[in-house]
């Protein structure tokens, strides 16, 4: 049926109407998209927000004074690699904090070294990236998930060669608290001061410094030795508070070590913690 000219009108009027609301999703679209990208660009260095910074700074506190078992080594590396990217399996069962490894969170990895803590210059970390969005998650109409997926390759690659090149190292010494008080002062970890901070600490938490020793008679692991050894002293009086803590810890195969461990490890640890005003979280085992 032919239609009539008011008809045929209508009709280009509605055709208009639709290719005008879709120019306008178009144009809300890019416009949010700039808004984004112009409001709190994202440095391209370390892949944080330049106006408002990272979310949280977590540190990551590696100790190396201890060869790592081949199991350990297998189960710190392939952990590493899914938690930063923000992914724990179901059948692990651990009661990994993910939230300290969440997107736009700046993450930094310290080195518990003796040769480092002797240099006046203050503890850095040897890497240090925000945490960037998951391409996996990219929205098409704002994001370019190629990008992204380059960005986040790059920050899991970062930390996991870092990572897999300390597991070749082993120290001597095991200088925890100092490190701990270290980083407390480091101006990175400072940098971002209104931000929650966290620690997360690969360790096998014996301590074993010129300062004070779970090995040496008249101090090990005993929290009045410690309190009575460390009066008025800034390993006593840390300052950490309300930094969130938690541990990956290394079960040691040498059966000193091991008798150590089994002691009240964890209580000295969460009584020195407490003392310095932070948050405790679970403690987890590696494997092996």
């Amino acid at each position: 049926m032919i239609q009539s000219v008011k008809q045929q009108k209508k009709k280009q009027q509605d055709r208009n109407g639709i290719l005008g609301f879709i120019a306008i999703l178009v144009l809300a679209g890019t416009g949010t998209f700039a808004y984004l990208q112009f409001s709190n660009p994202i440095d391209e260095d370390s892949f944080c927000p330049t106006k408002s910074g990272p979310k949280e700074v977590t540190a990551i506190v590696f100790d190396k004074s201890e060869q790592y078992t081949k199991d350990q080594v297998i189960d710190i590396k392939t952990s590493f690699e899914m938690w930063l990217s923000g992914v724990e399996p179901k059948f692990k069962n651990r009661p990994i904090h993910l939230p300290f490894f969440a997107e736009g969170n700046l993450i930094q990895l310290f080195v518990t070294d003796q040769r480092a803590l002797e240099k006046s210059e203050g503890l850095e970390p040897i890497a240090q990236l925000c945490v960037p969005e998951d391409f996996k998650e990219a929205k098409g109409w704002i994001d370019n998930p190629d990008l992204l997926e380059v960005d986040y390759q790059k920050f899991v690659k970062t930390f996991t060669g870092e990572i897999e090149n300390l597991l070749k190292k082993a120290e001597g010494t095991s200088p925890i608290m100092e490190t701990f008080v270290r980083i407390s002062n480091s101006k990175s970890f400072q940098s971002h001061p209104s931000k929650p901070h966290n620690m997360f600490i690969v360790s096998d938490m014996l301590q074993h410094s010129d300062n004070y020793s779970h090995y040496r008679s008249g101090e090990g692991i005993n929290w009045k030795n410690f309190e009575r050894k460390m009066e008025d002293s800034v390993f006593l009086n840390a300052r950490l508070k309300d930094v969130n803590w938690q541990v990956f810890l290394a079960l040691r195969k040498n059966a000193n070590d091991r008798n150590l461990q089994r002691t009240n490890l964890s209580s000295f640890w969460s009584n020195f913690f407490s003392k310095a005003g932070a948050i405790s979280r679970e403690w987890i085992l590696i494997d092996g």
